[in-house]
């Protein structure tokens, strides 16, 4: 048994994501749109290697970047090293006038796409944000920024008057990753949105003086010396002072700073400029940006002038909970038309739905109904025409897969683009004429097309997943299954895997991956790979290969449905989620005789933290088994945005109930958790004050703690993954783990580009 069990390992290690990515050849296309024209480049992996295709949308054509052999040779002669063609050592470009420019090594070389001559043009600055026709360059230091030519190298001090805790352009302590930043080495470029004609940007000055500082102990230093504290500044729900911002304009070739009049704006957890919350006009002349208070309780759309600061609120709502901007938080679903009329998405309707706001006050409901409008795709202001993409509009169909829809502005019939059953991801184009939409399901690899922004008729394939070596590596598709939740009246959708080398006779221990969030969902919708920032369980397929039959379920309080289903947790008491995947699993047992319900287990990774320990303490008598790792266990001492926003303040939340501290005493099973020493997002305080409450209650449990790790357990994650492997084998599988090693996982280039380490920012 323990051969076959290294086996199975062996089957696992071979689907953890930076080997999955082996194992599906052009799982999607992700365009890099050029500036304001209607090209864009494109970066696909395939068997033979990764290569780089250039599309110009409207002559419809796409071809090669550069001839890939070429490139490289070239660059085999700069670096004095021998480049792959077929592994070249970088995944961003920057196309300029008959030229490419990559880094490689910290230098960025310049190749002429004519001669294929390479030349070293200079540092990368990976740190700073250049302007989109590449004359200038933004960067900070020292908590002020400085602008820099890129022709001659030349620096010249924007701000002098910046200071600790008080800074231009700079991120919330909280979110800046300030310990995966030290950890690999690199450093956030500032918070910049240049105008289109590159001649001003628009920044903030983050004010966090006064919040209240987090403190962390790095027990192993690099040097081996002292262990080494850090403190940052770090608001928790109900602090009185959170950080705010306020906007600045700078003009690059005057030093000219316009302030706006808005004043310093609340931002507990991200400002607006992180989440693409604040954007020019095409001709540059006004800045729009969105946000709301303390809590998302009001937010409002305004308008920057960047010649005098005037601010003005153009479209303000309320709502006696959260205000979504979108689906998930992360978009931006609004855009103010030339006209001054300004469409936004809103739930005001209980539903998410587009709403057009006149420049004197009247309102259009654009569009309406029991269904959910996800993303605006593009409008067409000359047809006063809209497309976007939404879900459960049609009877019968997955509520959570996205078809493509086009209406007109002022309301009316909605009009089907697609009706093929499958999830649409669409990514335009600035102007919103073209847009690529990739399209997938679980059980469909992707299929990457351009289509028109203003017919929504496609232009041209781009590329089509060919996913043959992951079927062959083991994997079958989850099963997606509705269920009725915990009240028997409300359908909530599930995913099962079943095990690899399946067989229907045998009994195999039960594993449910949680995520207790509210802004994602769990059950995965789309193929492996084919992106999709809201869905997805990550780990499935994983432990599928290790012999458990794995478990997603939305429960309600997860995204991507109507307001009150997002809202149950905070409207009606702590923890009903469990009770519905308890539900959910028993409905899925009743007719898969091979699901054992007396080996039932759970395990999620920070929200899925907070979920899982949940769910074994409320659920004691069905769930046998938890790993728990980064939880947020007790969130009135988590950062202030996270429950602020989506439970609320602590006179309006019962968060003591919410807590897991507070149920230590059921611990009935297994228990293992896992937490980063230098977690600064979920901290760890959170799992120590869990264990606190675990001791006192004389409980027994099994403790993880990983030195040196951040909130993402990057720092030996290859162990913390096999330690997670072999507590799950042996506590609900029952069986003795094999004496097994996952391999050193790479650090992944296109991860650090995503995190703000790109040098082509």
């Amino acid at each position: 048994m323990t051969t076959d069990l290294a086996a199975r390992y062996a089957k696992a290690e071979a689907l953890l994501p930076h080997n999955l990515k082996k194992l599906v050849d052009a799982p999607r296309v992700s365009p890099v749109w050029i500036r304001d024209t209607e090209t864009f480049w494109y970066r696909i992996a395939t068997a033979d290697g990764a290569r780089f295709f250039f599309v110009d949308a409207v002559a419809g054509t796409k071809q090669p970047v550069f001839d890939h052999a070429r490139l490289a040779k070239s660059l085999s002669g700069v670096i004095d090293d021998e480049v792959d063609p077929a592994a070249l050592p970088f995944v961003a470009i920057d196309l300029v006038d008959g030229a490419v420019q990559v880094v490689v090594g910290g230098q960025r070389i310049e190749i002429s796409l004519e001669t294929y001559m390479a030349t070293v043009v200079g540092p990368a600055h990976p740190a700073e944000v250049r302007s989109p026709d590449g004359r200038w360059s933004v960067g900070a230091r020292d908590h002020n920024l400085y602008v820099r030519d890129t022709a001659t190298d030349e620096e010249r001090w924007l701000t002098t008057d910046g200071v600790e805790s008080y800074s231009y352009g700079s991120t919330n302590d909280a979110v800046a990753s300030l310990v995966m930043q030290e950890n690999l080495g690199f450093t956030l470029p500032p918070q910049v949105v240049w105008s289109p004609d590159s001649t001003r940007f628009v920044t903030h000055r983050l004010d966090q003086r006064g919040v209240e500082l987090m403190h962390l102990v790095r027990s192993t230093p690099a040097d081996g010396g002292r262990p080494t504290p850090m403190s940052y500044h770090y608001p928790m729900v109900g602090d009185e002072t959170i950080a705010t911002a306020e906007f600045f304009v700078f003009d690059v070739a005057t030093g000219k700073a316009t302030r706006s009049t808005c004043g310093p704006i609340p931002t507990p957890f991200v400002p607006t400029i992180a989440y693409g919350f604040v954007w020019w006009n095409d001709d540059g002349t006004k800045i729009y940006w969105v946000w709301g208070d303390r809590g998302d309780k009001t937010s409002r759309v305004r308008e920057l002038d960047p010649q005098t600061g005037a601010d003005t609120v153009l479209v303000e709502e309320t709502s006696q909970t959260q205000i979504l901007y979108a689906p998930h938080h992360h978009e931006r679903n609004v855009t103010v038309l030339d006209t001054g009329e300004v469409l936004l998405w809103s739930e005001r309707s209980g539903w998410g739905h587009l709403y057009l706001h006149g420049p004197e006050g009247a309102v259009t409901t654009v569009t309406s109904g029991d269904w959910l409008v996800r993303r605006i795709v593009s409008v067409d202001e000359q047809a006063r025409r809209v497309f976007f993409t939404a879900a459960g509009r049609e009877p019968g169909t997955d509520i959570y897969l996205q078809q493509l829809y086009s209406v007109s502005l002022n309301g009316g019939e909605v009009t089907a683009i697609t009706s093929d059953g499958l999830d649409h991801d669409c990514l335009p184009s600035r102007s919103g004429r073209f847009f690529v939409d990739v399209t997938s399901r679980i059980d469909v690899p992707a299929v990457s097309v351009l289509r028109d922004g203003t017919t929504g008729e496609v232009v041209m394939d781009l590329e089509q997943a060919d996913a043959s070596a992951l079927y062959a590596a083991g994997w079958t598709p989850p099963e997606r299954v509705v269920v009725k939740a915990a009240d028997g009246a409300t359908d909530i959708y599930c995913a099962i895997y079943t095990p690899f080398d399946f067989d229907p006779s045998q009994r195999y221990p039960v594993l449910d991956e949680i995520y207790a969030g509210p802004q994602v969902s769990t059950t995965p919708l789309r193929f492996p790979l084919s992106g999709g920032a809201l869905t997805g369980s990550r780990n499935g397929h994983v432990f599928a290969a290790l012999g458990f039959a794995v478990v997603a379920v939305d429960a309600r309080g997860t995204a991507l449905r109507h307001k009150a289903f997002q809202d149950h947790e905070r409207l009606h008491g702590a923890g009903q989620y469990v009770d519905d995947h308890v539900a959910a699993i028993t409905q899925l047992a009743e007719t898969r005789p091979w699901m054992d319900l007396d080996r039932v287990g759970i395990f999620g990774h920070s929200g899925g933290g907070l979920g899982s320990t949940r769910a074994l303490l409320q659920a004691p008598d069905f769930f046998k088994v938890a790993v728990s790792s980064a939880g947020d266990h007790d969130d009135k001492t988590y950062h202030a945005w996270w429950g602020e926003k989506f439970f609320g303040r602590p006179d309006e939340f019962d968060y003591e109930a919410h807590s897991n501290a507070s149920l230590a005493g059921n611990l009935k099973g297994k228990l293992f958790l896992v937490h980063g020493e230098m977690d600064d997002n979920v901290t760890p305080h959170l799992t120590m004050r869990l264990v606190d409450a675990l001791i006192a209650a004389n409980k027994d449990f099994d403790l993880l703690i990983v030195p040196n790790a951040e909130h993402s357990l990057m720092v030996h994650q290859e162990y913390w993954l096999r330690r997670r492997w072999d507590y799950l084998v042996r506590h609900l599988m029952g069986e003795t783990p094999p004496a097994y090693r996952i391999a050193d996982i790479p650090l992944d280039a296109e991860l650090l580009a995503s995190l703000g380490a790109s040098p082509f920012r």
